[in-house]
């Protein structure tokens, strides 16, 4: 329902019931008079004189002083019941004058549309707005006034003010919507991050199950032999052969632990700290190196003691590594030549770490959306299309860039780094 309530602010009683009289005569809109002022207002074209109807009326309410008409306007509103338009005297004595009250009002009520009532004033136009400032909800109406054109400011101000609301209420709908839609998505997001993973989990238990059966089987075997040397003929170097065998591969397989921990942990909150590209790559096979040894893919990999330290969250590191080692998998597993080369080249104030596999490469359109989110070419239930979107977002948060080399006739992605974050962070501040 339209809002039509105008609030009259004049200290002349006789003039409230001017405004009576013409805004609702007998408390009903003559529509004889408003189809008069509408002509004035849109023009006397017969047409369009018939379209206009007038099933709306004023209601009016009045204030005698500046600081009344302050205290009904903050009311109605804080009630739900805003004034659509004030008529405003300018002089008011002893109190608030017009000016002084619509600037107060607009203070709290910026949406106000205000009109101007004035036969003399103690304030000449520049004065007025040079302390409520030119606005587009002020305008002037002299005394004494035509009752046509109190009736176009009312209609046209009123419908105005109203339109206005009906826009905000419409853009604040939009903007809710969008903030659902948002939150939605921001959600799904987070359910198909931690699907990847999950899948990703799940693609590697199979290579984590035999990386740790191995070595499992060989303590086994070793603490046999020892069990079987205890006695009166004891060898201790044997015995002592034995136990370091045990030992070393029980430090294989916490290896292997500490590479799946540091996979199922995001890192977000780590700090950034020196570690060495050999470390990265040592952590990242050790929890997929077995996977690619049952289905006979060799690994190749080019300066693996690079000694070459970098600033990184290496959980992070290591999950970007790991998923591209998992996607040249799936994408060779089912070729005649299966390998992998893992290259570290040590630039000056960066490294470059490659991961190319035997495949023939990417066509320009798959790599034009390779790192949009949910874009995969993988099969049905093999990939999530967030892997390279999310690695590629992590490496940007160290600064650094990851990208497709279109120039080598295999599939090669490129991770470049710097190696110290707080240079970085000083040239981009």
């Amino acid at each position: 329902m339209e809002n039509r309530r105008i609030l009259i602010a004049d200290d002349n009683q006789a003039l409230h019931e001017d405004f009576k009289k013409i805004l609702t005569p007998k408390g009903k809109i003559n529509d004889a008079e408003m189809q008069s002022a509408a002509n004035a207002l849109f023009g006397e074209d017969e047409k369009s004189s018939a379209k206009i109807k007038f099933d709306f009326k004023f209601e009016l309410d009045f204030a005698l002083q500046g600081e009344e008409a302050f205290n009904k306007a903050i009311e109605a509103h804080k009630n739900g019941n805003p004034y659509a338009l004030i008529f405003m005297d300018v002089r008011m004595p002893p109190g608030w004058d017009g000016i002084v009250t619509i600037g107060k009002i607009w203070e709290k009520l910026p949406m106000t549309e205000i009109v101007v009532c004035t036969a003399y004033s103690d304030y000449s136009l520049d004065d007025v707005l040079e302390k409520i400032g030119v606005s587009e909800r002020l305008l002037f109406l002299k005394k004494p006034f035509d009752s046509v054109e109190v009736q176009q400011l009312a209609l046209s101000l009123t419908t105005k003010w109203n339109l206005e609301q009906a826009n905000k209420k419409h853009a604040e709908e939009l903007e809710q919507m969008v903030q659902e839609r948002t939150r939605d998505l921001d959600i799904e997001r987070a359910r198909g991050v931690h699907g990847a993973k999950l899948m990703a989990l799940g693609e590697m238990a199979g290579g984590v199950a035999h990386e740790i059966n191995n070595p499992l089987a060989i303590i086994h075997t070793n603490a046999t032999l020892l069990k079987d040397l205890i006695g009166e003929n004891f060898d201790p170097t044997m015995g002592l052969k034995i136990t370091k065998k045990i030992i070393s591969t029980t430090e294989r397989i916490a290896k292997i632990i500490k590479g799946l921990r540091s996979f199922s942990r995001t890192g977000d909150n780590d700090p950034f700290e020196p570690i060495s590209i050999a470390q990265i790559i040592e952590e990242t096979l050790g929890i997929c190196r077995e996977k690619f040894k049952i289905h006979d893919i060799k690994i190749h990999i080019e300066n693996p003691f690079s000694l070459t330290q970098i600033e990184c969250r290496h959980v992070q590191i290591i999950q970007v590594l790991l998923n591209l080692l998992n996607n040249a998998y799936d994408a060779i597993e089912q070729l005649p030549e299966r390998w992998i080369k893992i290259e570290v080249k040590d630039n000056a104030d960066n490294i470059d770490i490659s991961v190319t596999d035997s495949g023939g490469g990417l066509p320009a359109s798959v790599r034009e959306k390779i790192y949009q989110p949910f874009f995969t070419t993988k099969g049905i239930g093999k990939g999530t299309g967030l892997g390279l979107s999310i690695s590629k977002g992590l490496i940007e948060s160290h600064k650094g860039k990851l990208w497709i080399d279109d120039k080598c006739k295999n599939t090669r992605f490129v991770i470049n780094l710097p190696k110290q974050q707080i240079k970085i962070a000083k040239k981009v501040g």
